[in-house]
């Protein structure tokens, strides 16, 4: 027997080419980016292109208000857009990790969340993923099983690579696009929320399939790429689909840039087509 199906209510985002899904939307549509130089350099001294909010935040505050502001907006544009209340949905939320290294409370973002938007968000509706690259999907998982008893459910990631230390271990690792690295990325910051519930009325998507796997090949070993982890992830979501990637009209990769991850699309394609 398939689950229940799933359903999304309303969309928030925020980023530098757009602060809506439709302007972010058509940004990308057009082809548009925002690189700009930013104020930091890396260790050598060479300039940091970066795509980012100037005005985003006060200069000089904490690294952290940078990804709080992105996800506040999205927050805001999700609930303008749904009759849900904020104060009743259960959150879900994939963050990056705080200077100490360890996830961000609960109890914390109750404080900022609740203080920023004018309402009360309880503790215990809030869980806070702390995964990385994939925690967006990891919190959608979790909110599926919760969206699927008839609770209406939030899920939110925001993150932003514009501070001392995130730049620091971008440069630490070679991973930069500066002058003298061609093979790197430029620094961003973004958010996305969406609501998600099993009512069909007024959804702009439905959701059709999730898919996880682990990758044997990382930046920090000498495992070679066969692209692994990504494969068996898109094989996992396209049967719970029943589509094959031939059926697909587009494909959206979180590639920035380097190479190792254009090579890992070009497996991708090879491998299931």
């Amino acid at each position: 027997m398939s689950p229940a199906p799933l359903y999304v209510g309303a969309v928030g985002f925020a980023c530098p080419v757009g602060q809506t899904w439709a302007s972010a939307c058509a940004a990308i549509r057009a082809g548009i980016s925002r690189r700009i130089l930013s104020a930091y350099r890396d260790d050598h001294g060479r300039e940091i292109c970066a795509s980012y909010i100037p005005d985003l935040v006060p200069a000089g505050g904490p690294s952290d208000e940078r990804w709080l502001a992105l996800l506040i907006r999205a927050l805001r544009h999700t609930v303008a857009e749904n009759s849900v209340p904020l104060g009743r949905a259960t959150l879900f939320l994939a963050l990056p990790v705080a200077n100490d290294g360890r996830p961000y409370t609960a109890s914390y973002l109750r404080h900022a969340l609740s203080a920023r938007l004018d309402v009360d968000i309880p503790t215990d509706r809030i869980h806070v993923r702390a995964d990385g690259a994939h925690g967006g999907l990891a919190a959608l998982q979790q909110a599926c099983a919760r969206a699927r008893t008839g609770i209406p459910c939030i899920v939110a990631a925001a993150d932003s690579l514009l501070s001392a230390r995130r730049l620091h271990e971008l440069s630490a690792a070679n991973r930069l696009l500066v002058d003298g690295n061609s093979d790197g990325i430029s620094p961003g910051e973004a958010a996305a929320a969406v609501v998600l519930s099993r009512e069909p009325q007024r959804a702009g998507a439905r959701l059709l399939g999730l898919g996880f796997a682990t990758e044997p090949s990382r930046l920090d070993n000498d495992v070679p790429l066969r692209a692994e982890g990504l494969i068996g992830a898109s094989r996992m979501a396209l049967a719970e689909a029943g589509l094959g990637l031939q059926d697909l009209d587009f494909r959206v990769s979180d590639a920035a840039g380097e190479s190792v991850h254009v090579k890992e699309q070009a497996l991708l394609m090879a491998r299931l087509l």
